[in-house]
């Protein structure tokens, strides 16, 4: 065992070293499912656009057929690329890199959209910060917050903030005798990009602490899976070592028997000592044990578990073991579909040991008959109720010889983890219900 537990330790130390680097790829998966979003939007807009040119700017003049031949390819390259940057970042080896290009592609495409306006005006064409398209470079900017990525805000805001400088000055040089006023639409078109900005950059930022904390807290959760899972391999390597412990006692008690009598009885009431304590250091383990599964059971998601199949796999081991005992299971627990922690594997633990607990009673008698039902509490919540007709609850935790309540106590943790409730109650007429408060699962 000795010779394992360095190595187990180093491994168990290793996940720390590397929290950052995990963090930052978590994070960048996120970004990377936003730039899918984003892309999917940009394609859309780009359709919506381009059957809109096609549908109103019959080309009746030179100056917009020339625009046609600029727009048309625009817009089919920008879907192209769209489709790509949303197929790109699917996959596993995706570069962060990418969301900076998907962003400077925006600003271009952005840009060379507002361009033509610029370039062949129309008959009453009141300037570029008159028309309604300009909103483009505000949609841009607006969208870069899905990035998760500050750097991608900052960026996104300084090619727009560019784009509408450079349009601003080459329609006031080109067009300046059309324009209907300048300075006002200037500086408020200005102030909305930059609230924009910041409105953009404020989300990011928010969204992304909480995308860190979630983060940080889905590495602590596997980090403590892999600890406890060594902590079982420890265990088993102390409970080998235990029952090794017990067999050199029994072989001492026997030797013992042939040395003189007063002597042994002496050496014997030590031995016994410590066989007890041996006994109770592996009973200890098996707490620890029962526990440490608890623990990583609770750590699995919440997952739907149907009542009716979890209890059929517990009444195989039911029936087989209490055969004298009655058990039945209502129709509606059958029907009955809830969200657990661990999904049906642990539903069926968790039954099975409600199951058990009823049939074997104390050590006076056990329940002769057994009632599993589930009803409706309303709320999105429902009951399952396991009742018998033992003897009931007793203010100890275990009355069974060698018991101690782990078995409850695991049942509690378990449904706890579910966001769910344990009541336990005797009957008036004897017996005792065990009632689990539950989330019902969505059909």
């Amino acid at each position: 065992m000795e010779a394992h537990s360095p190595k187990r330790a180093e491994q168990a130390s290793l996940p720390a070293l590397s929290t950052g680097v995990q963090l930052d790829a978590l994070v960048t998966r996120e970004a990377l499912r936003g730039e899918r979003t984003v892309s999917i939007a940009r394609s859309v807009f780009c359709a919506a656009l381009l059957a809109r040119l096609l549908a109103v700017d019959v080309p009746t003049s030179p100056g917009t057929y020339a625009r046609s031949l600029i727009e048309v390819p625009l817009l089919l390259g920008a879907i192209a690329a769209s489709l790509y940057v949303w197929w790109r970042s699917g996959r596993m080896d995706a570069s962060p890199h990418l969301i900076l290009i998907a962003v400077g592609l925006d600003a271009l495409l952005c840009f060379l959209a507002l361009l033509p306006n610029v370039l062949w005006p129309w008959e009453g064409y009141p300037g570029i910060l008159h028309v309604p398209d300009v909103a483009a470079l505000l949609i841009s900017v607006s969208a870069s917050a899905f990035r998760l990525v500050r750097r991608a805000v900052l960026l996104a805001t300084a090619a727009n903030v560019l784009s509408a400088l450079v349009l601003i000055v080459l329609d006031r040089a080109l067009n300046g005798s059309h324009l209907y006023g300048f300075w006002g639409p200037a500086s408020l078109f200005f102030i909305l990009l930059l609230t924009a900005a910041s409105a953009a950059l404020l989300v990011t930022m928010r969204t992304l602490r909480v995308v860190e904390l979630g983060a940080r807290s889905t590495l602590r959760a596997e980090r403590a899976q892999r600890n406890l899972s060594v902590m079982l391999h420890e265990h088993h390597d102390v409970k080998t070592s235990l029952s090794a412990a017990l067999i050199d006692t029994d072989l001492l008690r026997r030797e013992l028997v042939r040395v003189e009598p007063a002597s042994a009885e002496r050496m014997l009431r030590k031995l016994e000592q410590l066989r007890e304590s041996v006994e109770e250091v592996a009973s200890t383990m098996g707490h620890m044990r029962e526990r440490t599964l608890r623990e990583l059971d609770a750590l699995r998601a919440t997952a739907p578990a149907e009542v009716g199949e979890a209890t059929r796999g517990a009444l195989r081991v039911v029936r087989r073991r209490y055969q004298a005992v009655k058990v039945d299971v209502t129709d509606r627990a059958e029907r009955t579909a809830v969200l657990f922690a661990g999904g049906h594997d642990v539903l069926e633990r968790v039954l099975l040991n409600l199951l058990v607990n009823a049939c074997e009673g104390t050590d006076e008698r056990g329940a002769s008959s057994v009632t599993l039902d589930a009803r409706p509490l309303g709320g999105g919540r429902v009951a399952i109720e396991v009742k018998d007709d033992g003897p009931g609850f007793h203010a100890t935790p275990s009355p069974k010889p060698g018991g101690s309540g782990q078995g409850l106590g695991f049942v509690a943790g378990m449904v706890e983890s579910s966001g769910g409730l344990v009541l336990r109650a005797n009957l008036p007429g004897g017996g005792a219900k065990v009632t689990l408060e539950l989330l019902e699962a969505p059909v």
